[in-house]
This record gives structure tokens, sequence and C-alpha cells, in this order.
């Protein structure tokens, strides 16, 4: 009996093992004909033997595969290599291969496909067979491209990006064959944002590159390097020719229609030119000189191009106006500008009544940056508005937070000399007081007189809507232009300003200590509050308060703090 048993066992291990052996057949097709793969086997020929479900939804190769068909006629630009390869699998020369290539599909384009090749030895000594494994990669591999196209292009205008740019002038550059380097950008581009949103900016943008293309050549290379900026390469080094392409890219610009028909602002471009390699022997120095170029053709008075003339004086005064470019832009659009303040006190009671808000900035160094020469290069580049409309959402930011950390104070800011002519002005004052919700009596605008009686229609339109609002206005600098007095009535005022100049030297000064009286009485008769500024010393600020002046404001009370230092108590978010 038992060796009978022993006998019949290894009949059951061999049931077991068919049944086994089956069993994994059994789920190889399964895996098979449901993987999104495509599985082919071939023979030592190449002739197809079998191939999966998915395999015959994308090639198209019928469940009864034609006799003959081999498996290199199915691909698309197959490598030359690949029969060798496919034979050293075959020989034992190779355990697998690998390899990228397409397959054809009828009535479709080629799909790309990340083969994978291993050979199958059958274990009955059969004939030796390939495994050839396909994974579509074709939207992986569109993927990469798209990538790779964003790498070196602008998305908005379909040009190349600064990055392509730079690379295309290196090249042409090392290649030793002559060229002009263009650079050009739109010279009201912040108007257009501002009035009628980013959209059409975009718009106008879009339609910028159209222009640009169609008036210059195809060979010509054409990139928006950032913001309103083109840079434009064109081949051969020819004055006439390349005079008369910024000629036409100006007056083509010009022609534009509006994007609104409410707003009518002429698209205009300021254009500085170079030529390589008269105008600079690397790229760095041609842009460098092409910026001089364009800052040249804005003096100019816009709309206009410029070709670089090396004139040492005119580039060291163009310089340092870049500089000073660079850090208002810089300042503008990471959003750094920083306010300092200085407490004004009450000469009659003592006590600290309000702050005035003063500007300040730091390089990328943080090292300190010169106000008076920020607000000019903003005033000269036509950034002003921008940098008035940031200095008083920073003052309402910290209103905001002073009054829900109990402090009850008044701020003073400033506003520039060309505010008055910046449309946005009165609304966005009145968007920052919506969104912080600050007592509007809170706060008090600072505008100089040779600003107030510039343009004294226009002063009074917008003083009179702020006033309106709940806000307050102090006339800086007063005393100075004795012409504005005839004025006093006309303009809405709460406070005026006594220059510093009329208190540096009161003490020993006589006629100083005339005229501040008389001004006093005359800000007396137009129910004026008055203000000295430059008190130095306590001396100074007890004959300011005999003389019936009513705040004072100098180092003797304090210096400019930080927000921090002013109320340490307020955190700051």
């Amino acid at each position: 009996m038992a060796l009978l048993n022993w006998r019949r066992k290894p009949a059951r291990i061999a049931d077991s093992l068919a049944k086994s052996l089956a069993e994994q057949q059994d789920l190889s097709r399964l895996l098979q004909d449901t993987a999104d793969i495509v599985v082919f086997t071939q023979n030592q020929s190449g002739e197809l033997l079998s191939v999966n479900r998915h395999g015959r939804w994308l090639s198209g190769v019928p469940d009864a595969i034609p006799s003959g068909l081999r498996f290199l006629e199915l691909l698309h630009d197959a490598p030359a290599d690949l029969p060798l390869r496919l034979n050293e699998l075959f020989s034992g020369r190779r355990n697998h291969y690998r390899h990228e290539c397409a397959m054809t599909r009828p009535g479709a384009e080629p799909l790309l496909l990340a083969w994978w090749h291993v050979p199958w030895h059958l274990h009955d000594g059969g004939e030796a067979r390939l495994v050839s494994i396909g994974l579509d990669i074709s939207d992986q591999r569109l993927a990469e491209e798209h990538l790779s196209w964003l790498a070196l292009h602008d998305p908005l205008t379909g040009l190349l990006n600064r990055r392509g740019f730079l690379e295309r002038a290196r090249a042409m550059v090392a290649s030793g064959s002559g060229f002009a380097l263009m650079l050009l950008d739109l010279d009201q581009f912040k108007d257009i944002n501002d009035l009628s949103g980013h959209h059409q900016g975009d718009r106008l943008l879009q339609q910028v590159s159209k222009v640009l293309r169609g008036e210059l050549r195809q060979s010509d290379i054409i990139a928006r390097l950032g913001g309103d900026e083109f840079g434009i390469l064109l081949h051969g080094g020819d004055r006439v020719s390349v005079e008369h392409a910024a000629r036409r890219c100006c007056a083509a610009l010009h022609q534009l229609p509006p994007l609104e028909a409410e707003i009518n602002i002429a698209v205009t471009t300021s254009i500085g030119v170079v030529l390589c390699p008269e105008h600079g022997k690397n790229i760095d120095e041609l842009l460098a000189n092409a910026d001089i170029a364009l800052y040249q053709a804005k003096a100019h008075g816009r709309n206009d191009w410029h070709l670089f003339d090396g004139d040492d004086i005119h580039r060291a005064r163009i310089h340092e106006r870049m500089f000073w470019d660079r850090q208002i832009r810089q300042l503008l659009d990471e959003r750094r500008v920083e306010m300092h303040y200085q407490p004004i006190l009450n000469l009659q009671s003592r006590a600290i009544t309000h702050y005035e808000a003063l500007l300040r900035g730091h390089d990328e160094d943080n090292k300190p940056l010169h106000t008076a020469q920020l607000i000019m290069a903003a005033e000269q580049n036509g950034m002003i508005h921008r940098l008035d409309e940031q200095v008083i959402r920073r003052v309402f930011e910290h209103l905001a937070l002073l009054h829900k950390s109990n402090h009850p104070v008044q701020l003073a800011v400033n506003l520039s000399g060309r505010s008055f002519n910046n449309p946005n002005l009165v609304p966005h004052v009145r968007r920052c007081l919506k969104e912080f919700a600050v007592p509007p009596a809170s706060v008090i605008f600072e505008i100089t007189e040779t600003a107030a009686l510039a343009d004294i229609d226009a002063s009074i339109q917008v003083m009179d809507a702020l006033r309106h609002e709940g806000c307050r206005f102090a006339l800086d600098d007063f005393g100075v232009g004795f012409s504005s007095l005839y004025y006093l009535k006309k303009l809405p005022l709460d406070y005026i300003k006594i220059d510093g100049s009329f208190v540096r030297n009161l003490v020993s000064d006589s006629e100083h200590q005339v005229l501040i009286k008389a001004l006093v009485d005359v800000a007396r008769a137009f129910n004026l509050l008055t203000i000295a500024e430059f008190v130095e010393d306590a001396e100074v600020m007890e004959l300011l308060s005999s003389l019936g002046v009513n705040y004072a404001q100098g180092y003797h009370i304090s210096k400019p703090c930080s927000f921090a230092e002013t109320w340490p108590d307020t955190p700051i978010l």
C-alpha cells in the first residue's frame, strides 16, 4: 500500500505543477489583456506570435495575426541598430534592452512608446521567443516638450522670454556676426493697467507682439523680457536698416487703436538701440548700453528711439538715473515701502496729538536710500502715482492696527506734487477707508504750497472730494511764497506748517520772529491751526509757544522712528 502511494505521489506533483502553470498562464493572459500596455511576442525571425488586447487596439493588428507579420513593420523610424540588439537577446549576449520608438497606427499619427524587450526561453525546449512590452509615453513627452517651451517662452505672447532671448543673443555674439539689439518699452503701460485693468494690459501686450512680428523680418528675434519691456535682435549691423526698423515700430505701435473708447490713451514706445560689436563685446555690456539709449529716447519726449552714442558724461548721468529707477521699481514691485513716524506736539497741552508719516526705503543690501532721490526718480519715470498709492495704503494699514490696539492717533501722510493729476487718487483713498475701516478724521494729507498752487482748480477739486470723505489737509512749507496768502481763503485747509527756514535761527533772528507772528495771525483769521517744523531745542519751542504757534515738530521732540519703535506694544501683522 505504501508502495502504491509512493508511486502515485509523482503523478499528483505533476498534476499540481501543471495546474499551477496553467493558473500562471491564465494570470499572465489576464494581466496582458486588462493592463493598458502593449505586449508582443515574436520569434527569432521577428514574426509576431501574439498580441495582447491593448496592443491590437493601438496597432490595428487583427485577432488572427497575418502570417509573416514582423514586429519591425509596426514601428515608425525604428533605430537602425534595433535588429542587432534584438538578436543579442536571442543569443544570450543581453538579458534586456530598452529604447523609445513610435508605433504606427491605422488612420492616426504614430504613437511614441517606451519599449522593454526580454528573452523568453521555454522550459520544454521549444523555440525561443522575445517579449516586447510597450508603454505609451506620448502625453509625457508632450508635457516635457511644453515645459521645455515654457522655459524659453512667454506664455502670454508666445514670444521668447528673457532666458530665451539671452541664449539667442549670446549665441549671436559668439558667432562673431554683426547684429543690432533693441530694447523697447511702452510709455504709459501702468496707466492703462490702472484704468482698464490687468486683463486689458495683457490684451495690449498681445497686440504689441503681433505688431512687432508684422513690422520686423521673419529672421529677426523678438522677446518679451518682462512687464512691458521687449527685446529685439536684428541680424546684420546696418545702421540704416536698423534705424528704419526702429522708426517703423514706433509709428506702428502709435497707430494701435485704444482698447476702450472711454479710455483714450495713445500707445507710445521708447526704443534704445545698440550695435554689436561696436557698442559692446558681450551681452551684458550691450544690454547696459541699450538701457542707456532707452533712457535717452525717453528724455527726448517718448514715442522715440535713440541709437547709443557713448557720451561719457551723459552716460554717467544715465547710469545714476538708471540706478534710482531700478531702486524705485524694486521698491514698488516688492512692496518694500517703509514708513517712519515723527510726533507732533501740542504746545498748549504738551501732549502728542498726531504723527507725520515719512517715506523710507532700503536697497537689496538693506542700505538706506535717499528719500528725496527716490521721489525724484519716481516723478521722472512716471511711477510717482504708484508710490503715492503704496504710501497711502501702508499708512492706512498702520492706522488700522493702532486703532485696534487702542491707540486712537491721527497720522499725516504727504502727497507728492503730482498727486492731483492722478485720477485714481480719490478712488484709492475711498477704497482704503472702506477696507481698513479707520475714522476719516484721523487722516491728514500734507501737500506743499508749490504743488497746491501749480493747478489751483485741480487741487481744490481733489481736496474737496477727500474732505467730503472726512479727511483733513495741511499746507506744508508755508510762508516761502507769500503769493499763497491770497489763496488761503480758497484752499480747504485745516493746518498750515510753517517752513523750517523761519524756525532754525528763530532765537537770534528777530525778523523771523515777526514773520512767524504774522503767519500765526493770518492763520487765525482763516481758522487754521499752525505747526512749526525743525524745532531742535527747548528755547525755540518755548519762543514758538509765546508767538501763538499751536504745534511743534522736530528733533527736540523726537526723530522719526519706525512703526515698531514708535508703538512697541502694537504688533505688525
